[in-house]
């Protein structure tokens, strides 16, 4: 399961972003040049180069077709999070890609949403990794410099164990400096 939560680094919001949001053509989808574009207004991220930890943990699952212990293992599980390290470099907060946002190009994700006022944030995004396989993420919430909260909402189709929604929480932390 922890390889279909594309968020981690990808929460790590830029404040490029404008009120308007990314999708100036109003097409209802956010295009990679859109989201270039609207990442290259402004300049650097609002957070601060170092390590990060984020955890992600979700609060409600809920499995269709599978047996019911099944799917109480797996609430279980997702409830106690997955907790993810990664280094951000001054280069990436002074020059973001889209990379940010989550899912390696594999992934074939798409942004149907990206709009940033203030210190909060909506992403949405749907993802098409392999094989049917569908994975629509929206995340919603606050940032500082140093750390984040979002509300996560996924929804999985097509997958392995059948159809899946997950509700829960993003928290990034910057907890030092790179590695050298």
């Amino acid at each position: 399961m922890c390889k279909f939560v594309i968020v981690g680094v990808a929460a790590l919001v830029l404040a490029a972003c404008s009120d308007k949001g990314a999708d100036a053509d109003n097409d209802g989808k956010v295009s990679e040049t859109e989201a270039k574009t609207e990442m290259a207004k402004g300049g650097a991220m609002a957070t601060k180069p170092g390590l990060w930890e984020v955890k992600t943990s979700f609060s409600d699952v809920t499995v269709e077709g599978v047996p019911k212990a099944v799917a109480a293992q797996m609430k279980t599980q997702m409830a106690k999070g997955v907790t993810v390290s990664s280094c951000l470099t001054k280069e990436q907060v002074d020059k973001p890609g889209t990379d940010f946002f989550g899912g390696s190009p594999e992934a074939n994700c798409t942004f149907d949403k990206l709009d940033r006022s203030g210190n909060t944030t909506i992403i949405e995004m749907t993802c098409k990794p392999r094989g049917g396989m569908t994975l629509k993420s929206i995340m919603n919430g606050s940032f500082k410099a140093e750390s984040y909260k979002l509300d996560v909402v996924q929804t999985m189709q097509g997958g392995p164990v059948g159809n899946v929604k997950m509700t829960g929480i993003a928290e990034g932390t910057r907890v030092g400096d790179c590695p050298a």
